[in-house]
């Protein structure tokens, strides 16, 4: 049965200390334009936004521990480092005995050896969750080895890797991967993406474990796109609101559009939207543990947490 749910932004500067947010910045961001904030974020702000993501994913850590899991199933887009152009599953379920990537980037001169972080695997029960999927209509990829197209040595995406160090930390809890494309076109609807969350937690509650979600991706961001550095908070905001009020079902028509707003990172809600469908189970309303417009970070920050009523103070 599921008993909790978490989700959180992506940024590669989230996972690093703040004097390398620079770096990172120019890496994401490139030669577009940058918003007047960027140029007010003082070595003190960045410092302070570091803080502010280690007391979001303490948080997080915290609700897993206490929920006790049997296990992660964890949600996340690829980065291009397992698929390519050749070969985009729109969801793919990971059904090996572990998976295994890189916190570190090429793109900034980087090895993927200097940490590799491993992931032990709940790959039984990926194997049923998968199968009653596609029994129940949803056309999912699987793959039992790890064979990255894009960037071979550096594994799995570091959405998947990146936080698993800060929320799992010392807690051996082992992992359901699910891929969810966001970034390659046609992409799924909000509506699909609701369905599956919500096939998700009907699935999970006829099984006897304890069993967490965590969505990791988002929120809106526009990486190496020409919107780079810009951040929308009211979207942003929108977002975390209908989540808190247990109105999910209102992001189902996010993507029913072409916009400039939902390309780059802001696709990654459809992260959010498989997890809000799914903790609707929990009969309880999201809680949104901290929100924050990075400039330097170029990404809209966001943590919450959903748990089941009964268990709220």
């Amino acid at each position: 049965m599921l008993v909790l749910g978490l989700a959180s932004s992506y940024s590669p500067a989230m996972f690093r200390e703040a004097p390398e947010w620079p770096k990172i910045h120019d890496w994401l961001t490139g030669n577009a334009p940058q918003p007047l904030e960027f140029g007010r974020e003082t070595p003190e702000i960045l410092q302070q936004h570091a803080q502010r993501i280690h007391a979001g994913f303490e948080i997080l850590r915290k609700k897993l521990e206490e929920s006790k899991p049997d296990a992660l199933l964890m949600l996340a887009a690829d980065s291009g480092r397992v698929f390519t152009r050749v070969q985009i599953p729109q969801f793919a379920t990971y059904l090996g005995e572990e998976i295994w990537g890189s916190t570190r980037f090429a793109e900034l001169g980087e090895k993927a050896e200097d940490d590799i972080v491993r992931l032990r695997c709940a790959s039984k029960l990926a194997s049923f969750l998968h199968k009653e999927l596609v029994y129940g209509g949803f056309d999912l990829n699987y793959g039992k080895t790890l064979r990255p197209l894009g960037q071979p040595e550096f594994g799995a995406p570091p959405a998947f890797v990146c936080p698993a160090r800060l929320l799992m930390s010392e807690l051996d809890i082992p992992v359901i991967p699910i891929y969810v494309n966001a970034h390659a076109a046609p992409a799924p609807s909000g509506h699909r993406c609701y369905a599956l969350g919500a096939a998700i937690a009907d699935i999970l509650q006829e099984r006897p474990e304890r069993i967490a979600i965590f969505a990791c991706g988002g929120l809106s961001h526009d990486h190496h796109g020409p919107r780079a550095g810009w951040i929308d908070t009211p979207l942003d905001q929108w977002v975390l609101e209908q989540l808190a009020r247990g109105k999910g079902s209102r992001l189902k028509a996010m993507f029913n559009l072409d916009s400039d707003a939902l390309c780059g990172g802001a696709a990654e809600v459809r992260l959010w939207i498989v997890t809000g469908a799914a903790c609707e189970a929990l009969k309880a309303g999201a809680t949104v543990v901290d929100y924050l417009p990075a400039y330097t970070a170029a990404t809209g920050i966001g943590f919450a947490y959903w748990q089941p009523a009964s268990a709220q103070v």
